[in-house]
């Protein structure tokens, strides 16, 4: 089990290693989202990807574009990859309670303003893909 921990660790550093090489052009596999696939509408974490991305290469202009909290993300899993590997397990420190709820109703809030945009005011505040 101690040896499972151990790879596990590896899971932030791995992610933010993927992001990077995502960034700068390599060829990987992504994912697509099933939200907007089945309804046609982006989802509250559309564009984070890419907004990380960019983020790691530098460019917080373009990361910004894409989604304000891509650059968080990338300092919570740059966070969590250190306290993983100091800590030899996985380690992801997530707010819990309060700001938890203040941290998803800001994602949900920033979501409906960007699709309110989108839909009904034809505002450019979803990036074409």
């Amino acid at each position: 089990m101690i040896g499972h921990q151990r790879w596990l660790a590896l899971l932030p550093l791995a992610t933010l290693g993927y992001l990077t090489a995502r960034g700068q052009g390599v060829h990987l596999p992504g994912i697509v989202c099933p939200f907007r696939s089945i309804t046609g509408v982006p989802c509250p974490t559309c564009h984070l990807t890419r907004s990380a991305m960019a983020s790691l290469r530098g460019d917080l202009g373009l990361a910004l574009h894409h989604h304000v909290f891509g650059p968080p993300l990338v300092a919570w899993l740059g966070w969590a990859a250190w306290r993983s590997l100091r800590q030899r397990r996985l380690a992801l420190p997530l707010p819990s309670g309060r700001p938890m709820a203040v941290l998803l109703m800001l994602l949900l809030g920033y979501w409906l303003v960007r699709v309110a945009g989108w839909t009904l005011l034809g505002w450019a505040t979803f990036p074409v893909t």
